[in-house]
Parts: structure tokens; C-alpha cells; sequence
């Protein structure tokens, strides 16, 4: 389809509950769950179901519940034996929940929900746009906004992530680096990016202080290149700062509300001014 986007299916879907092997859900490969998140599966089991919807062959996509899965298969690789490789979860069904785009406005009208999560939050916004079919990115972005409940700012900040480096990005949606981080690093250029890669690389762990570094290092070395005295500042006579200034409060003014003699103060001391300068002049 062109033109308007739709993210969310028309009609209300079915959903019926359901324990599905995990190796039949796909979707939640690059989730990073927490620690405690692991443990708290270990202890009690997964107390929420997970959402998903049919894919193909009799498999299913996840759609809410990315750490949860990704938690329950650590857990079972791990051989820690008090949960199954098996997931408690919600079937949305519907003619149009197949679709890519469908399945990612559904993401992220659960997340609006709750609290983010930036990385299968991205994941779902590249998923619409890859098969979304809209007119332009901008038009996009709104429907989203429009149709999920998630700020049109919020899925600008997502979308800026896509200007990571290949390490850098997938740092990000592995969890190594958090999303305040990830935006502080896709803003510097790629050069200073594979820099910050390479200390991942290396084994240390990158604080928005590192990033803070290699920017001002970069900038520094950039400034070096540049000719002498380029940005020194002119010297700008008195008169011309003082113009400005009175200019600028004549602008900001208000011409209502008993502020007429303010104006006419103001006035004159331009006028003044100007006499000053005549007569340096002379």
C-alpha cells in the first residue's frame, strides 16, 4: 500500500492463551534481559505471558516480551532446570496481524504503555518503514506517533540511533551500551564512533563521559588544522555592541499594556547614540 500508513488492525483481534515451545518464537535473538530479570524467572517462572503473533510455517513472533524470552532460553542454556523451554503466552490473531508493519505498531502501542525499551523499540520502527509502503519517512513517522501512542519526538530519537556504526549498533541492541549513550555516540562522526567500537572491542565498558572525550579529542584535533587566528575574536567598537542591544529591547518591546514611554526612553537613547557618533565623526 502507498500513502496512509496502517499500523494497527482495523478490527480488534482474537487473542487466546497458549504454551508454545520457545523454539517455535522468533524475534527476541538480540534482547538483552537483566540479571535480575533472569533470576526472577528462575525463582517464580514467568508470572506474565509473553505476546505474539502467527508467522509462517507454525511459527510465531514475538511482540512483547523480548527479555522475557531471551531470559527463559539463557536460563535453559544454562541448564538451571526450574524453567522449561516452554513460554505461558498471548496469541494475537487476525487477518492483518501478519503483517510486518502491523506487528510492529503493536510493539509499540504495548510500550507505550510501559516503560521503553529503545533497542526492540527501533527494531519495530525500522520494521514499519521496510514494509510500511509510505509516501516518506517524515509522513511516517507521524502515523506512528498518531497510531501507537508514542511521541513523534521519541521516534525521531529512535530513528537518529540508525546513524551507529555496525559495532556500535550492535552494542546497543545487545544491551552493552545504554540508549542515552547510543544517541550521545550517533551523534559524533564515524571515525570517532569506530574509536569508541575499538574500546568496546578491547574489553572496557563505555560511560557518556568516553563519548564526551573522543568529541572533544576530535574537535581539538580538527581545530589544530585550521589556520592561526581563525577564530579570534574582532575587535567590535562600543558603539556598534551598544546599538545592538538597544535595537534588540526596541524589538522586544511590547507596543500595548503602558509600556509606551518605555519605547520612547529606549527611542532616544539611540538617537543619542547616533549624535555620539556624529560627533566622533567630526
Amino acid at each position: 500500500m502507498s500513502g496512509q500508513l496502517a499500523l494497527l488492525p482495523t478490527a480488534a483481534p482474537k487473542v487466546r492463551r497458549e504454551t508454545l515451545p520457545l523454539e517455535l518464537i522468533d524475534g527476541f535473538e538480540d534482547a538483552a534481559p537483566s540479571a535480575k530479570l533472569r533470576e526472577l524467572i528462575r525463582d517464580l517462572g514467568l508470572l506474565q505471558p509473553v505476546v505474539v503473533v502467527a508467522a509462517q510455517c507454525g511459527r510465531y513472533r514475538v511482540v512483547e516480551g523480548r527479555r522475557r524470552c531471551k531470559a527463559i532460553a539463557q536460563l535453559t542454556d544454562t541448564d538451571e532446570v526450574r524453567v522449561a523451554p516452554t513460554v505461558d503466552a498471548l496469541i494475537v490473531e487476525g487477518r492483518q496481524t501478519g503483517r510486518g508493519e502491523v506487528c510492529g505498531g503493536l510493539t509499540l502501542a504495548l510500550h507505550a504503555s510501559r516503560s521503553a525499551s529503545p533497542a526492540s523499540e527501533l527494531q519495530a520502527i525500522e520494521a514499519i518503514l521496510e514494509t510500511g509502503g509510505a509516501d516518506s519517512e517524515p509522513a511516517t513517522v507521524k502515523e506512528i506517533a498518531a497510531q501507537t501512542g508514542m511521541s513523534v519526538q521519541t521516534v525521531r530519537r529512535r530513528l537518529r540511533l540508525r546513524s551507529l556504526t555496525p559495532a556500535l549498533r550492535a552494542a546497543f541492541d545487545g544491551g552493552t551500551i545504554t540508549a542515552s549513550l547510543a544517541e550521545a555516540a550517533a551523534r559524533l562522526p564515524d571515525a570517532c564512533q569506530r574509536e569508541l567500537g575499538a574500546q568496546l572491542e578491547g574489553g572496557n565498558r563505555l560511560s557518556v563521559a568516553d563519548v564526551r572525550h573522543v568529541a572533544r579529542n576530535r574537535t581539538a584535533a580538527a581545530t589544530g588544522e585550521l589556520p592561526g587566528g581563525l577564530f579570534a575574536e574582532a575587535e567590535v567598537a562600543w558603539q556598534v555592541t551598544v546599538r545592538g542591544h538597544l535595537t534588540a529591547a526596541l524589538c522586544a518591546i511590547p507596543v500595548e499594556g503602558g509600556y509606551d514611554e518605555l519605547g520612547r526612553a529606549t527611542r532616544d537613547a539611540l538617537a543619542q547614540l547616533e549624535r555620539v557618533d556624529a560627533e566622533d565623526e567630526t
